[in-house]
């Protein structure tokens, strides 16, 4: 089926989204029993990832450490968090996503929650907190400085390939160049905003680097197009950072087209160095080889080159990619649209579109804190996948990681029952991440559209406290599942998925199971609330429990299969302690809730 053919089909199935999302999406359900009978004490906790800056400012928000003692041990999954940011001025609608024009700016859901403010002032940020009985409201403030204060006179320098300055900010310094490592190189430095006027055309030979400390802007001057800046040799457009600048922070780059020409070996923004408190905003990347990578290969080599002066860098913290786009990705093999680790990231409001001649849409190997909220990811390349969402390496004491891999054999242990404590080199999980509200189109080839779980099962990668809510699957012709699980407590709910082949909506299980594999099973996965849809002639599962799947639960979800072969069913269970419960299939007299009997 064509592209067109199969965008037309997907546009017929907009309306009976949109009323499915306003009967069964829009509320952020929780995912536990009521309040118990014993004394109970609901406690907010909101931290944010800083309290000022200057204008755009983003903010990470968690509220991970709520506790509702007597009503829940897991606060993170059961508890509904509301987000408003107290940000009139951004009031407005995401572009993009499951309910593009719908979803406000302003307002958010979720344990971990993340704001760009745009204009300067001082906003009070209130988080409330219900259990399904009480609810609790705490709110912070957060000062936000005026870039035309911060920037004023010479801290401003624009840049005009033609020595057009006009809306050139006034007392700015004026450079006539059409060099955009040139114009980085010799004008950065603390309390900087660099400006590049619209509708004019750079170039850069070699990557462009940020290596000085902000606050500091990359942006745009002027009325029109955005500045385009094209990659005439073979790297990266802009690299934030060096093996020398681990510590660096604080700079925003902003309204720019970024254009690879097709080159395989250009990169829209690479992370090249440890930096934190870095925004990316409305980027237009396109026709490149990847677009953002931050890759955790990076920092170890500068860690451990001998170089003294190279130590230091850790993992990326504060990275938001917000209103961006990048299009038409085709580094074979490695390239995708976004590849990168992080703490306390955000990817909000983004188009990435068409690795097909690459990877994945976006993949990220580690995630600590992390908002996924508001896209429209699509078309990724054959066997790949839109969203990978895996962890670090775990080794055992004493050995090493190898191109990700641990050079002595992880221990091995019970299926479900995790070793305790990390040993050798590496570690740790992929963690406290929501990923939401997000639109994902698979194109064909294709076998899963998500994927939250180790790369693969000789992989011991860990995963924990992931929360998938009000997203929009949209799988390919050829796709087996639309979401694919493999973590420690992962609540899936109020979800949309339309499948079109044999096979099932969601996945809980392993890669591999056996004495040779070493990835950890998942475990405490509950799914709940979610409406799953075919109208094709194929035989359909909503949810398949594999085998080595622990204590799985499956309460309230609808499934439909008008035209559904043989006996449809909810739940397809092959895992230890399965609950099933509260769902229904509405196209037979026949239609199974689950193949065997809940337990």
């Amino acid at each position: 089926m064509s592209n067109n053919n199969v965008i037309g089909s997907r546009v017929l199935l907009a309306a009976i989204v949109a009323l499915l999302f306003m009967v069964f999406g829009l509320a952020s359900c929780g995912s536990g029993g009521g309040a118990a009978a014993t004394a109970t004490t609901l406690t907010a906790s909101l931290t944010p990832s800083r309290s000022t800056g200057v204008a755009p400012l983003a903010v990470f928000f968690d509220a991970s450490g709520t506790t509702d003692a007597g009503v829940t041990s897991r606060p993170f999954h059961d508890l509904e968090y509301r987000w408003d940011f107290g940000d009139a001025a951004s009031g407005v609608t995401w572009a993009y996503g499951a309910q593009a024009g719908v979803s406000s700016k302003n307002s958010a859901t979720g344990p971990v929650a993340s704001h760009v403010f745009e204009t300067p002032g001082t906003y009070t940020v209130t988080l409330t907190v219900f259990d399904g009985i009480k609810t609790t409201t705490t709110n912070t403030t957060i000062t936000v400085t005026d870039p035309e204060t911060i920037f004023a006179a010479t801290n401003t320098i624009c840049f005009s390939t033609a020595g057009n300055f006009t809306g050139c900010p006034a007392g700015a310094t004026q450079v006539t160049t059409s060099n955009f490592v040139t114009a980085l190189s010799g004008y950065q430095g603390a309390t900087r905003r660099l400006l590049f006027k619209r509708g004019e055309t750079f170039t850069a030979a070699t990557a462009a680097s940020i290596t000085s400390t902000g606050p500091g802007i990359i942006g745009a001057f002027g009325v029109g197009a955005a500045p385009i800046v094209q990659m005439t040799g073979s790297s990266a457009i802009l690299n934030l950072s060096s093996n020398a600048t681990p510590t660096i922070s604080d700079w925003r780059v902003m309204d720019l087209e970024l254009d690879g020409l097709s080159q395989q070996a250009s990169i829209g923004v690479q992370g090249f160095g440890g930096m934190s408190k870095v925004t990316m905003l409305r980027l237009n990347i396109h026709d490149v080889g990847e677009g953002f990578t931050f890759s955790l290969s990076t920092l170890d080599f500068f860690n451990s080159d001998g170089n003294p002066g190279h130590a230091g860098h850790a993992l990326w913290d504060q990275i938001a990619i917000v209103d961006s786009s990048v299009q038409r990705v085709i580094q074979n093999p490695g390239g995708n649209g976004v590849f990168l680790s992080a703490q306390r990231f955000s990817l909000l409001g983004n188009f990435i579109d068409d690795s097909t001649l690459a990877e994945h849409i976006v993949r990220l190997p580690m995630i600590v804190q992390g908002v996924i909220s508001n896209n429209t990811l699509s078309n990724q390349a054959p066997l790949k996948t839109i969203l990978k969402l895996h962890g670090p390496t775990w080794c055992a004491a004493g050995s090493a990681v190898v191109n990700g891999l641990c050079s002595t054999k992880s221990p091995g242990y019970t299926v479900g029952v995790l070793p305790s404590g990390i040993g050798g080199d590496a570690g740790g999980y992929t963690e406290k991440v929501v990923i939401s509200d997000n639109k994902l189109l698979s194109s064909d080839g294709t076998d899963w559209t998500v994927n939250t779980g180790p790369q693969n099962a000789q992989s011991d990668e860990r995963l924990r406290d992931i929360i998938v809510e009000r997203n929009w699957f949209i799988p390919g012709n050829t796709t087996s599942a639309a979401l694919v699980i493999n973590a420690a407590r992962e609540t899936v709910r109020n979800n949309i998925c339309i499948i079109v082949n044999d096979g099932a909506c969601l996945r809980v299980e392993m890669r591999g199971y056996g004495p040779t594999s070493v990835e950890p099973p998942p475990t405490d996965v509950a799914v709940y609330n979610n409406t799953f849809y075919t109208a094709s002639a194929v035989s359909f599962t909503g949810v398949r429990v594999g085998v080595g799947a622990i204590s799985t639960v499956i309460k309230n979800n609808l499934g439909y299969a008008p035209s559904g072969t043989g006996t449809p069913t909810v739940i397809n269970d092959f895992g230890t302690s399965t609950v099933g419960a509260a769902g229904s299939m509405g196209n037979s007299s026949d239609a199974q809730v689950k193949n065997t009997s809940p337990s």
